[in-house]
């Protein structure tokens, strides 16, 4: 008898310890409410380099600000406008290689390209002369693939064009007549590192998943997500979901199961309002927590 409820404390005990290493811990936040430099008005995104420096899009300001991985403002560019160095509400920010950082400029319907020093380098737009499929008008997202290839979320008419690195027009997909694939509300996109691309759909409550060529693969997250924002894939193929529907953060395995959710509703430390994107470094997750304007930092200890 002794053996048998000494083994059980043990499996028990085991199991207890299993779920709390993968339950993240909260570590620090930065930013609050205003306009000064390190502020935030509603940020909708962020994208981090291979150093650890984070690039939040600030909505609100209209503006891109760049901080350490320790929450320490480094530099900021933008204010309202159509010029270099403007931006009318900015949705969403990608670092590729490190060197590059582009903006989807959604209201000013383009993307625009800085170097990692925030310094303005280039701006990217549809051609008229393009085929109308591969037309985008108000880029909620965007990512570019290890190809070099742009995948952008025309939120226009909820579909992903996928431009090559010439910024020449490859493909359309998602769109109304895509079959089980079609995007209600598409918000988020990322590409992992198979080819596989994921796209959050917000009205629909899941992910939605295709191969590189845009065929529809499957769906995650269905009847657990409600509103699906931002996307974050790490090295392991773990899918990190920022719901602002259920003010949660969600985690799948690389098989679309879910393992783990954490959050709640409010505006303590580890509370969100509305969280809109996430993103790995070094073991810690970030997470973009638009109505609290704010950045918040949790430990994963895997």
């Amino acid at each position: 008898m002794k053996r048998l409820l000494w083994l059980f404390c043990f499996f028990y005990n085991s199991f207890s310890l299993a779920q709390d290493v993968i339950i993240p811990r909260f570590s620090f936040s930065f930013g609050e409410e205003g306009g000064k430099p390190g502020q935030f008005i509603a940020p909708t995104a962020l994208s981090a380099d291979a150093q650890g420096n984070l690039y939040i899009a600030d909505q609100g300001n209209n503006r891109l600000q760049k901080f350490t991985n320790k929450g320490e403002l480094v530099a900021f560019i933008g204010g309202f406008g159509w010029g270099q160095g403007q931006f009318h509400y900015p949705a969403d920010v990608f670092v590729y290689n490190s060197l590059d950082v582009f903006v989807a400029d959604y209201e000013n319907n383009r993307i625009e390209r800085y170097d990692k020093d925030l310094n303005w380098l280039s701006s990217y737009r549809s051609d008229i002369s393009w085929d109308e499929r591969y037309q985008f008008f108000f880029p909620r997202s965007l990512f570019i693939s290890i190809h070099g290839d742009f995948m952008i979320a025309d939120a226009e008419h909820d579909k992903i064009v996928k431009l090559n690195s010439s910024f020449q027009p490859e493909l359309s997909f998602g769109d109304f007549d895509w079959g089980s694939g079609t995007i209600r509300e598409a918000f988020s996109i990322f590409c992992d590192s198979h080819d596989f691309i994921y796209v959050s759909d917000s009205a629909a409550g899941k992910v939605l998943v295709y191969d590189y060529f845009g065929n529809y693969i499957r769906d995650i997250g269905l009847n657990q997500l409600k509103k699906p924002k931002g996307l974050f894939i790490d090295s392991a193929q773990r899918l990190f979901v920022a719901d602002a529907g259920l003010d949660q953060i969600f985690c799948f395995d690389a098989s679309g199961d879910l393992y783990f959710n954490f959050g709640s509703s409010g505006a303590k430390l580890g509370a969100f309002s509305e969280p809109s994107d996430v993103a790995v470094f070094n073991h810690q997750l970030f997470v973009v927590d638009t109505n609290n304007h704010r950045i918040q930092a949790f430990d994963l200890n895997w």
